[in-house]
C-alpha cells in the first residue's frame, strides 16, 4: 500500500511539475513582452544609481566610511531597498537571497550565515559599530543573526575574507556589518516626521510579521522607534520531486504531544508540515539623536525577544526506534543592544567618534527526553560592554589614516536546573553548559590603516595593522559535574595583525586589479574552553579543555572589478591558510574514551588545535543594464577547504564548507515598480566531501551527501501611492522538496508572501 502511495504521488508530482514549468514559460514570456513594450515607451533617461557606483561609500571597509572605488576586498552591499524588494522573514534568508553567503538552519528559528568556508564564531557580526560576537558564541552552528530585525536596517555590507586588522578576533572568514535606521535632523519645529505601518503574510510559514516605526525630528532633536512582531506557524516543505532522491526524507511522520500527563508519539496527519518550528519573536528599536553645538549624541536601543524556539533537527532524532525528545527547545533566547554614540566635531581633516556599549544575551536550552519526567534547563547569561573609539584622519598626500581602539569585556554566567514535570519540583543541578563558577574575557586593541592615492584614479595602496591584548579566565567548582582536576581555566595572548593590498587601473577604462594579504586570529573563547555539550545525539560529548591557542589564518586575495555605465563585474580568487586550527577531536575523561551521558555510554570529544587546514575558493558576481530599467544579475561561489590534525595525517574535509552555490535573475526597475524574476541553486555536497569532525550534520541528510538544488522565484514591490504600497513574492514556485547542505529541516515549500505598507 505504502508503494501505490509513492508510485502515485510521483506520478502526481510529475504532473504538476510540467504543468508549473508551463505556467512559468507563459508567464516569462508575457512579462518580457510587457517589459520591452514599456522600455520602447519610456524615456530615454539613464537610471545609474542601479548600477553599483565606484564611488559609493562603504561602511565595513573603513568602520567609518571608504568608497568602493578605494576597497582592496569583495564586498557585497544589501541596501534598503534590496531588503524591503526581499521580503524575507528575516536576515538569515535576506542573506541567503544574495547567493553569495550561504546559510545554515537548524530549525526556523535559526540560520547561521557561512562566508568563504566560515561560520559561526569565524564570520564577525557587527550592528551599529558594535560587535555581536560573545564570548559563548560557538564553533557549530548560531542563530543570533535573526535577532536583527530587517524592517529596522538602513543597509547590510558582507566584507569577506579577514576583516580581523579593523575588527579584531572572530572575522576570519568576514563581517557582516548591519546599519540600523538613523533618525534624521529637519529644518523645522519638532514633530512628527513619518509614521509606517507594515504587515506582510507567508503561506508556507502560515505566519504573520506587522511592523511600524515613527519618526519624530526638528533641528536638534530626532527621534525614532521601530518595533516588529513575527508569529510563524509550522513550515511547510515542498511537497514535489524530493531534491534527496529518497521519496519520503525530510517528511515529519511523527510527533510528541504530552496527553493526560503522558507522552505519546502521534501520526502526523501531513508530513510535509515540520511540526516542531514555529516560534514567535517581538523586536524593537528606538533612537534618540541631539546636538550640542558642534556634537551629535545618540542613544540606540535595540531588544530582541524569543520566548521559545524549538530545535526542530534534535526534535526528529530516533532512538530505539523512537523519537528521542519530548522537547528541544532555547528557551528564552534573547539580545539587547544599549549604546551611546559621540559624534566629536568635524575639522576638514579629521572625523572621529566614540561608542560606548553594553549588550546582553539569554540563551536557555530546555530538553526532556521521551517518557522522562525530568526536564532539563542549562541557562547562559553574557554581558558584553565594548568602548570603540575610530577615527579618519586626512594626512594630505600621504592619504587617509584609519585608526582607533577598542576595549571588550565580557562576564558569562551558568546555571542548570531539573524540573520533574509530574511534581512540579525544581532543583538546582550542576550540569551547567559553560564553567559553573563564571568566566569573564577582557580584550584591548589598538589599529591603524592607511589608504595611499599614489597615483589618482589609478594606484592605491592600503596597509594596515592592530595588537590585541586577550585573557580569559573561567572558575569551576570542586564539585562541577564533570569533577575537573582544575577549579580554573585561564588564557593569554598577545595577536598581532596586519593587511596590505593594492587597487591598481588596467589599461580599461573602469577595470581595476585589486590584489591583498591579511592575517586573521580568533582567539578561543568561553565555549571553547569550558564547554559541556552532547554534540551529536548518543555519538559525541565535548567536555572542556583548558589548553587552548588562539586560531591565526594568512589569507591572499587576487581579482579584478570593472565599472561602466551599464554593467559592474567582479571577481576573484582567494587561498587562506589557517593555523592552530580549533576542531573537536577524540579525546579521554579519566582515562576512559566515553562517558555514561543522558542514559547512554557517549564517546567524548575535546576542541584542539590541530596542525592546520587550508579554504580556497573563487567567486564572480556580475549586474548589467539590459535596458533602461531592465537588469540581469548573477553570482557564482565555489569553496574548498582541507584540515589535518597532524603534519602526519592525510588530508580531510574541513567542516562547514557551503557546495558551490549563487543566482542569477532579472529585475525591472521604475520609480513605482520593482519586479523580479531569479533562481537561487547549490550544487552537490558528495559524502566524501563532508567533514568526519560531525559539525555538517550527517546525520541529517540523505545517505550522507546534499543534492544539487535550485528554486524559481517571482516578487514585486509596487508603490500604489505616495502613502500606499503593495509586495508580493512567490517563491519555489515549483514546490520542490529540497534540504539545504548540514541543515536539520527541510526548506520552504512554495511560499507565497502578500506584503502592505501604509505611510503617513
Amino acid at each position: 500500500m505504502q508503494h501505490a502511495n509513492a508510485v502515485l504521488i510521483k506520478q502526481q508530482s510529475k504532473t504538476i511539475e510540467k504543468k508549473m514549468k508551463k505556467t512559468i514559460i507563459r508567464m516569462v514570456l508575457y512579462t518580457g513582452i510587457v517589459f520591452t513594450a514599456t522600455a520602447v515607451n519610456a524615456q530615454n533617461q539613464e537610471d545609474s544609481t542601479e548600477i553599483e557606483s565606484m564611488d559609493e561609500a562603504l561602511i565595513s571597509g573603513q568602520r567609518l566610511g571608504q568608497t568602493r572605488r578605494n576597497s582592496t576586498r569583495q564586498i557585497e552591499v544589501i541596501d534598503g531597498r534590496k531588503i524591503a524588494l526581499a521580503q524575507q522573514p528575516t536576515m538569515a534568508e535576506v542573506l541567503s537571497q544574495t547567493g553569495q553567503v550561504f546559510v545554515q538552519k537548524s530549525q526556523l528559528g535559526g540560520g547561521s550565515p557561512v562566508v568563504r568556508g566560515f561560520e559561526a564564531s569565524r564570520v564577525l557580526m557587527v550592528v551599529d559599530g558594535v560587535r555581536m560576537n560573545n564570548a559563548t558564541y560557538r564553533a557549530g552552528h548560531l542563530q543570533d543573526v535573526i535577532t536583527v530585525d530587517p524592517y529596522m536596517l538602513e543597509r547590510t555590507e558582507v566584507l569577506f575574507g579577514s576583516g580581523s586588522t579593523l575588527y579584531g578576533s572572530d572575522a576570519l572568514g568576514g563581517v557582516i556589518y548591519f546599519k540600523t535606521r538613523d533618525p534624521k535632523f529637519r529644518d523645522h519645529k519638532f514633530g512628527l516626521s513619518s509614521a509606517n505601518v507594515n504587515s506582510r503574510y507567508m503561506t508556507a510559514y502560515n505566519g504573520w510579521q506587522n511592523n511600524f516605526s515613527l519618526e519624530f525630528s526638528g533641528r536638534k532633536v530626532a527621534w525614532l522607534v521601530n518595533a516588529t512582531y513575527s508569529d510563524f506557524g509550522d513550515l511547510r516543505s515542498g511537497q514535489q520531486r524530493n531534491f534527496s532522491g529518497r521519496d519520503t526524507f525530510g517528511y515529519r511522520g511523527y510527533y510528541i504531544d504530552r496527553i493526560n500527563g503522558r507522552d505519546t508519539q502521534l501520526k502526523n496527519t501531513d508530513p510535509f508540515v515540520q511540526i516542531g518550528t514555529a516560534y514567535k519573536q517581538a523586536d524593537i528599536l528606538t533612537k534618540v539623536s541631539v546636538k550640542t553645538g558642534n556634537f551629535t549624541h545618540m542613544l540606540n536601543l535595540q531588544v530582541s525577544r524569543n520566548p521559545e524556539i524549538p530545535r526542530y533537527d534534535r526534535l526528529t532524532d530516533v532512538r530505539n526506534g523512537a523519537l528521542r525528545f519530548a522537547t528541544w527547545s532555547y528557551t528564552p533566547q534573547n539580545r539587547d543592544l544599549i549604546s551611546y554614540t559621540l559624534t566629536l566635531p568635524e575639522t576638514a581633516k579629521l572625523r572621529h567618534r566614540l561608542i560606548i556599549a553594553s549588550q546582553g544575551t539569554e540563551v536557555g536550552r530546555v530538553t526532556r527526553s521521551f517518557r522522562n519526567d525530568n526536564e532539563k534547563t542549562q541557562l547562559d547569561k553574557v554581558r558584553m560592554n565594548t568602548i570603540n573609539y575610530d577615527l579618519v584622519y586626512d594626512l594630505g598626500k600621504w592619504g587617509k589614516l584609519n585608526g582607533g581602539a577598542e576595549i571588550a569585556m565580557n562576564k558569562v554566567s551558568s546555571s542548570a536546573t531539573n524540573l520533574n514535570v509530574m511534581t512540579g519540583v525544581k532543583t538546582d543541578i550542576k550540569d551547567t553548559r559553560y564553567a559553573d563558577g563564571g568566566a569573564s574575557t577582557n580584550s584591548m586593541a589598538v589599529y591603524a590603516n592607511m589608504s595611499t592615492v599614489l597615483t589618482p584614479d589609478d594606484l592605491i595602496l592600503e596597509y594596515g595593522f592592530r595588537i590585541t591584548q586577550y585573557n580569559l579566565t573561567a572558575n569551576f567548582s570542586t564539585d562541577n559535574f564533570l569533577k575537573l582536576p582544575y577549579t580554573k581555566a585561564e588564557n593569554s595572548s598577545l595577536a598581532p595583525v596586519f593587511h596590505a593590498g593594492l587597487t591598481k587601473k588596467l589599461d580599461m577604462e573602469g577595470l581595476y586589479l585589486k590584489a591583498s594579504v591579511s592575517n586573521g586570529f580568533r582567539n578561543p573563547n568561553v565555549d571553547d574552553m569550558t564547554k559541556l555539550f552532547e554534540s551529536v545525539s548518543g555519538s559525541k560529548l565535548v567536555i572542556p579543555n583548558k589548553d587552548l591557542k588562539p586560531e591565526r589564518t594568512t589569507t591572499s586575495d587576487l581579482g579584478i572589478s570593472y565599472t561602466g555605465g551599464n554593467m559592474r563585474f567582479e571577481g576573484g580568487a582567494y587561498y587562506t591558510h589557517i593555523s592552530n586550527l580549533l576542531i573537536d577531536q577524540k579525546a579521554r575523561y579519566n582515562g576512559m574514551d566515553s562517558f555514561m551521558y543522558d542514559g547512554k555510554q557517549t564517546p567524548v570529544y575535546q576542541m584542539a588545535n590541530t596542525a592546520g587546514g587550508y579554504v580556497t575558493g573563487l567567486y564572480m558576481a556580475a549586474k548589467f543594464r539590459i535596458i533602461q530599467h531592465l537588469y540581469a544579475d548573477m553570482n557564482y561561489t565555489s569553496t574548498y577547504g582541507r584540515y589535518r590534525s597532524t603534519e602526519q595525517s592525510a588530508w580531510q574535509p574541513l567542516d562547514h564548507v557551503a557546495p558551490d552555490h549563487g543566482r542569477a535573475g532579472l529585475r525591472w526597475s521604475t520609480e513605482a515598480w520593482q519586479l523580479e524574476a531569479f533562481m537561487l541553486f547549490n550544487g552537490w555536497k558528495r559524502a566524501r566531501e563532508y567533514s568526519p569532525s560531525g559539525e555538517d550534520n550527517v546525520q541529517y541528510s540523505a545517505g550522507g551527501q546534499t543534492r544539487s538544488w535550485q528554486t524559481w522565484n517571482l516578487r514585486a514591490l509596487w508603490k500604489a501611492h505616495e502613502r500606499l504600497s503593495m509586495g508580493f513574492s512567490l517563491e519555489n514556485i515549483l514546490d520542490l522538496h529540497y534540504r539545504v547542505f548540514s541543515s536539520g529541516m527541510s526548506a520552504p515549500g512554495r511560499n507565497l508572501t502578500i506584503s502592505l505598507k501604509a505611510s503617513l
